[in-house]
């Protein structure tokens, strides 16, 4: 059962930090998810930050957070 609501935000800016940092994607997103979010040009990097969000408040609602 969940007990709360709430909103994840993720500043693109945090994003485009990430991109310069070697393997920091591989370590939140799959294969997959990063060839189909780069494949989109630019909007790639909005995709990311929400699949980004949606992870995190996934677990944080499991209460595990982005571990495991």
């Amino acid at each position: 059962m969940i007990l709360g609501i709430g909103i994840d935000v993720v500043h693109v800016y945090r994003m485009r930090r990430w991109e310069k940092v070697p393997g920091l994607f591989q370590r939140f997103f799959n294969e997959e998810e990063l060839n189909a979010a780069l494949a989109k040009g630019e909007g790639g990097i909005l995709s990311l930050a929400a699949r980004f969000a949606a992870k995190e408040a996934f677990g944080k609602a499991l209460g595990t957070g982005l571990h495991g």
